[in-house]
């Protein structure tokens, strides 16, 4: 069986390159894409659902599974990716397709030399190879302990049906205790579990969502500021302003006119 399995790619994509050309949703049809986060927090879409992503992570996407980068998210993340043909995990309908490592792990700090022995070095692709298999078993351990782990699968439920409220009901003026109340917990147990998977508050993740939204809607219509940021359940222009060049590093009126300008010259 593993020597059915082969290391067909290994790519490496940077913040700036992400910006410039975010890789939309996508899908293969023969191969299996593991796709490790290197740098920075963001989102990640992965069949019908839209995960929060950190450094440390891994991503399965596996075959005819849709899956991209949100192209309007704040922080674009620097990634490595392994193209591997003959594999798959199995990942079941409720479960998050993700698999965390921690920021600081040896595989996370392997990837840079396997991916220059791998388009670089001569002889070095069996080698690759072998890495890559080690790194699927792995993923397919920890995804068989999870199973074991009815906590764990209760918790990940959670989790899901949480994003997906907050994916709904983002540009609503909802409190924390609002939102534990939706789900009969605790809202301190509430931020704990959500901050544990996905990196972020629940507010810190609807507060991305909305300027995510925002980065969209400034590129693809005329709405006016002030109208995106009605739009968007914001009531202080100067507080969407500040808000959103804290996530990005300009103003929305900047973004906007950046984006112009790069349609102009095309």
């Amino acid at each position: 069986m593993d020597n059915q399995i082969q290391l067909t790619d290994v790519f490496f994509v940077d913040r700036e390159y992400s910006f410039k050309h975010p890789h939309m949703l996508h899908k293969h049809e023969e191969v299996l894409e593991l796709l490790y986060i290197a740098s920075e927090s963001g989102r990640y879409l992965v069949g019908n659902h839209e995960y929060a992503v950190t450094t440390g992570d891994f991503v399965i996407c596996n075959v005819n599974v849709p899956h991209g980068e949100d192209p309007f998210q704040e922080h674009h993340i620097q990634t490595y990716c392994l193209v591997l043909s003959g594999a798959k995990l199995e990942v079941g309908e409720d479960e998050r397709p993700i698999i965390s490592l921690g920021k600081e792990n040896a595989i996370g700090a392997l990837l840079p030399e396997i991916y220059q022995a791998f388009h670089k070095k001569k002889g070095y692709s069996e080698v690759c190879r072998h890495f890559a298999l080690g790194i699927l078993f792995l993923l397919q351990r920890k995804l068989l302990e999870r199973d074991a782990d009815p906590i764990r699968k209760k918790r990940e439920r959670l989790i899901n049906q949480i994003t997906d409220y907050l994916n709904e009901h983002y540009a609503e003026a909802l409190t924390l205790s609002q939102i534990s109340e939706k789900f009969f917990i605790s809202a301190s147990h509430l931020s704990h579990v959500f901050k544990k998977e996905t990196g972020l508050s629940p507010i810190q993740y609807m507060m991305q969502r909305r300027i995510g939204e925002a980065q969209s809607i400034l590129v693809e219509t005329s709405l006016t500021i002030q109208q995106i940021e009605e739009r968007l359940g914001f009531t202080d222009s100067a507080h969407f302003s500040k808000m959103f060049k804290k996530c990005v590093g300009v103003t929305p009126k900047e973004y906007r006119k950046h984006f112009s300008e790069r349609r102009r010259r095309k």
